[in-house]
């Protein structure tokens, strides 16, 4: 069954769908969904879209400098990678994991797409690995540190989208009416619990809220598996809520509107990354963008370096130009432990 039978199904059934579930269908349907139906490539130039760790193994050097920053004389650890899609970015970290004599104590990838498990099959060799879909699966007997690593992970992940109209939130839901898809509004107790959980926010008559209950569940569900971990992540998004919505869709490189084509497109959001700190308080956690961060931890490639590829691959994951990624993408890490 497509995505388009598959939303058309529950509009049959509800007469609305919620955003946060269409983007579910969408990009998780366990055949037809994007991360899930089969394609020669999904990541890279002949794939949908490019992200760091394809680009350059400077985002796993810098992911992996941080961590010993943050861990200095550190030398046995549990890898665990959110969302690895082809493993570059796991690669590049056992490289510097086995180059400065550190003992990986398992390794893990927490992966829901079919057809990226298919592509992770290569580390099968590797001492303890495993792939699981649920952060609740993953278990370790030590209390070693987890080092959580993942670049482009929160942003899948679906999100409700409410309004705010004459003082109060109203949640936007999808209908269908003689074979259009409508964007609709409508009252909900959810909707309460929003404006609650929100009201240091002053929001203005037609503003936009995105909120992920999804990637609350996430984020509490791993503090309550893990005990001792240092988390870090890379993604585009915000600190400062733009009250619009970010809410993208992709398809071969290009952006295309909401409805135009339902197969083979992937949404996703920006992430709320003030958001994040609250999930991960009291920890202390940071923020910085991804030009601060590839700067700092990667800052021997990064002045020393002069050949042209590599100046064309600094500007774009560090530049702040259009369709560079310094400035968009943001870099959160924290850690549970002192």
């Amino acid at each position: 069954m497509s995505v388009q039978q598959e939303i058309n199904k529950v509009l049959n059934a509800f007469q609305k769908i919620s955003i946060q579930d269409f983007v579910q269908i969408s990009n998780f349907h366990k055949t037809s969904g994007f991360y899930n139906y089969e394609e020669e490539d999904k990541i890279g130039i002949k794939g949908h879209f490019v992200t760091s760790p394809e680009i350059s193994s400077l985002f796993g050097i810098a992911l992996f400098n941080q961590f010993i920053n943050k861990n200095p004389g550190i030398k046995k650890v549990h890898l665990l990678e959110l969302g690895p899609g082809n493993g570059y970015l796991t690669y590049d970290i056992l490289e510097q994991m086995n180059s400065n004599g550190i003992e990986i104590l398992s390794t893990t990838f927490l992966e829901k797409s079919s057809y990226f498990t298919k592509q992770l099959q290569k580390f099968n060799k590797l001492p303890n690995f495993s792939i699981i879909s649920d952060i609740n699966d993953f278990s370790i007997e030590d209390e070693f540190i987890v080092f959580i690593y993942s670049n482009e992970f929160l942003d899948a992940f679906g999100h409700k989208q409410y309004i705010y109209k004459n003082n109060k939130f109203s949640e936007i839901f999808i209908t269908k009416e003689k074979n259009h898809y409508l964007l609709n509004t409508l009252s909900s107790i959810p909707s309460e619990y929003i404006k609650k959980d929100f009201e240091f926010i002053d929001f203005k008559e037609n503003d936009i809220l995105e909120h992920s209950s999804l990637i609350d569940f996430f984020i509490r569900n791993l503090h309550s598996k893990i005990n001792k971990f240092f988390f870090t992540t890379n993604d585009y998004g915000y600190t400062e809520y733009s009250k619009k919505s970010s809410l993208r869709a992709l398809r071969e490189h290009k952006k295309i509107d909401l409805f135009e084509s339902f197969e083979g497109v992937d949404y996703s959001f920006s992430v709320d990354f003030s958001r994040l700190k609250k999930l991960f308080s009291p920890h202390n956690s940071e923020i910085v963008s991804q030009s601060d961060f590839i700067k700092k931890y990667a800052s021997s490639f990064f002045n020393n370096s002069t050949d042209v590829k590599n100046k064309i691959i600094k500007d774009l994951l560090t530049g702040s130009e259009d369709g560079q990624m310094g400035l968009v993408f943001k870099n959160f890490n924290v850690k549970n432990y002192e």
